[in-house]
């Protein structure tokens, strides 16, 4: 009986030192002091190293679910029925997550193959890889990209957003910076203009005109990712 309420502290505490570590992470990246998280999660220092015994542990710990999520939606997304739009729809919705979370952009920055004992870097690099071959295959990405061209990229427009979030519109620098993967046909320009008096193909809401590259067929991530799945479950 008497190891039981020790556990119990144990389990608290842990708890505790995950979610300062996720506050600590999103806010500062992996450079915060494991001293920083001992005092934002009320414990003393050798405390968080009796459950984590290095910061590249904890932090592992802390990124390990919330990077697993993003894998699923890749894996999910390999046998898209429209290959480019599943590609573009996916990275608009990472960016969207993870902006804000300096954690996260480092995870998904980083070759975590010496870090994630999981294997989810290897899983996450696999899954996009796939997704770029297939959206490549149908004529929607440059034939010179790779799948690290689309990790830099991704986390560039992470970048980009947090900077821009406030004066400009939601995805636009997601947009312009997927611009960059599309080829180039002489009938954006028209297409862009037709579309755009259509709308988003799932909610019906004005689209933005596209400066650069294919137009748009959705308004936005969410309203992406719902016409993939509806397409997935047809």
């Amino acid at each position: 009986m008497s190891g039981r309420p020790q556990r119990a502290d144990a389990r608290r505490n842990r708890e505790r030192i995950l979610e300062a570590a996720f506050e600590a992470f999103a806010a500062d990246g992996r450079l915060v002091p494991l001293d920083d998280i001992a005092r934002r999660a009320g414990v003393g220092a050798g405390t968080v190293y009796r459950h984590f015994p290095t910061k590249e542990a904890l932090f592992q710990a802390v990124v390990t679910e919330r990077i697993e999520r993003i894998v699923d939606e890749a894996e999910a997304l390999v046998d898209a029925e429209e290959p480019g739009e599943a590609l573009y729809g996916y990275l608009m919705w990472v960016v969207e997550r993870a902006m804000f979370n300096h954690a996260l952009c480092d995870a998904l920055a980083a070759d975590l193959g010496t870090l994630d004992a999981r294997g989810t870097d290897e899983r996450f690099t696999s899954a996009l890889g796939e997704m770029l071959r297939r959206a490549q295959a149908a004529g929607a990405v440059r034939p010179d990209v790779d799948v690290q061209d689309v990790r830099s990229l991704m986390v560039g427009a992470m970048v980009m957003e947090r900077r821009r979030r406030p004066e400009g519109g939601p995805g636009r620098m997601t947009a312009l910076a997927c611009d960059a993967l599309r080829p180039v046909t002489k009938d954006d320009e028209t297409g862009s203009r037709e579309r755009n008096e259509r709308g988003c193909e799932v909610c019906g809401k004005p689209l933005a005109a596209a400066p650069t590259g294919r137009p748009a067929r959705f308004c936005g991530p969410a309203c992406r990712q719902k016409a993939h799945r509806r397409r997935k479950t047809a």
